[in-house]
C-alpha cells in the first residue's frame, strides 16, 4: 500500500508540475510586450535623436506605466545626403504604436504652421480622429466620442465661434496659441478606439518665450496612451 501510495503521489506531483509550467508559459505569452520601433521602459526617458528610426526626429519620450510623455517633438527636413538640416519640416508625423516619428504615411499629422493648424490623421490608411471634452486620465474606450470631419481639427478662436478645433488662438493683445483645455483626442480604425492623446503645449519646453507674440513653436508636448 505504501508503495502504491508513493507512486500515485509522484504521478500527481508530475501532473501539477506540468500544469504549472503550462500556465507560466501562457502568462509569459500574454504579457509579451509589443516590440515598438522605439522601446521605452517604465520610468525611462528616451532621446529620439539617437533612438529613432529616422534622422529627422527630435524630442524625448518618457514612460510612466502605460502613459507616454512626448516632449519637444519636431521633425526636420533632410539634405541631399539624407541628413537632418536645421529647417523644420512643414508637418510632423507620429506613430503612437511605434513611439516614433514617421514619414508622411504616418497615422497622425501634426502641423507646423499657425496659419494652417490642422491636426489630422491619415484617412487614406483608414484612421479616424475624434474628440471628447473630458480629462485625459478619465477617458475610456467605451466613451462616446465626436468624430472630426475629414479626420481633421483646426484652429479655433473668438473670431471663429463656430469652429471646433484642437488649438485655440487668443487674439489680441497676446497672440498666443494654446491647446483647448480638457479636450482629449482619439485615434481609431475600423471602429476600434486605438489611442487617446492630449496636446499640452506647442511651445518649446511648454513655455512661450515671451508674453506677447511668442515664436518658439511648434514643439509638441503630448501625452498618449493605448486603449487595452
Amino acid at each position: 500500500m505504501n508503495r502504491l501510495f508513493k507512486i500515485a503521489a509522484l504521478a500527481c506531483a508530475l501532473t501539477v508540475g506540468f500544469s504549472a509550467c503550462s500556465k507560466d508559459e501562457q502568462t509569459t505569452e500574454v504579457e509579451q510586450e509589443y516590440q515598438a520601433k522605439v522601446m521605452v521602459k517604465n520610468g525611462e526617458t528616451v532621446d529620439l535623436k539617437s533612438a529613432s528610426s529616422l534622422k529627422s526626429n527630435s524630442g524625448t519620450i518618457k514612460r510612466t506605466n502605460d502613459v507616454y510623455a512626448l516632449r519637444n517633438f519636431r521633425q526636420f527636413k533632410l539634405d541631399a545626403d539624407g541628413n537632418a538640416t536645421t529647417t523644420a519640416a512643414d508637418n510632423f508625423y507620429f506613430d503612437f504604436k511605434e513611439n516614433d516619428g514617421t514619414d508622411d504615411k504616418g497615422p497622425v499629422v501634426l502641423p507646423n504652421s499657425a496659419r494652417v493648424a490642422d491636426l489630422k490623421v491619415n484617412t487614406e490608411s483608414g484612421y479616424k480622429l475624434s474628440y471628447i471634452d473630458k480629462a485625459f486620465e478619465n477617458v475610456l474606450a467605451t466613451d462616446s466620442f465626436t468624430e472630426a470631419a475629414n479626420g481633421s481639427l483646426g484652429l479655433q478662436s473668438t473670431y471663429t465661434p463656430n469652429v471646433i478645433g484642437w488649438l485655440n488662438y487668443s487674439g489680441s493683445p497676446n497672440h498666443t496659441v494654446m491647446p483647448v483645455a480638457n479636450r482629449t483626442l482619439v485615434v481609431s480604425k475600423e471602429g476600434k478606439a486605438l489611442f487617446k492623446f492630449r496636446v499640452n503645449s506647442v511651445y518649446s519646453n511648454e513655455t512661450p518665450e515671451k508674453e506677447v507674440s511668442p515664436t518658439n513653436y511648434f514643439y509638441y508636448s503630448i501625452d498618449y496612451q493605448e486603449f487595452k
